[in-house]
């Protein structure tokens, strides 16, 4: 018995880890989306655009009741997908703490079944 005691312990844990979380991360809805990174000039004109850009590299979580359900980081150009369970959700940038800019407000988001909502998550980059 001691030799498989072992291994009745780590059968709740496996079961457990092939549950459903909620997440949806084997679905075919959730949400997918760009996190820019605004304003880039002091003054914008109309013969001198001045775009919002993309940003590589930033934690986007996915929150339900307060709780991260998902995540992904941004790929080079700023682009980001989360599979989810339908739902509503709020998407948080993490950029750092609540200091000085460059700071991101939540982005509330309502995912249907079978679809993939369209999110852009602003961040604020604190430039007047």
């Amino acid at each position: 018995m001691k030799r498989f005691l072992p291994v009745l312990l780590l059968v709740p844990l496996l079961l457990a880890a092939c549950g459903d979380d909620g997440s949806g991360a084997d679905a075919d809805s959730g949400v997918r989306g760009v996190v820019l990174l605004g304003p880039q000039c002091p003054v914008v004109q109309e013969a001198s655009p001045c775009p919002d850009e993309p940003m590589p590299g930033v934690e986007v979580r996915a929150l339900r009741d307060g709780s991260v359900v998902g995540r992904d980081r941004t790929d080079a150009v700023g682009r980001f997908e989360i599979a989810l369970a339908p739902g509503t959700y709020v998407l948080q940038a993490i950029v750092g703490t609540d200091g000085p800019p460059p700071t991101a407000k939540p982005v509330n988001a309502i995912v249907l079944e079978g679809s993939f909502t369209d999110v852009t998550v602003p961040v604020d980059s604190g430039i007047r």
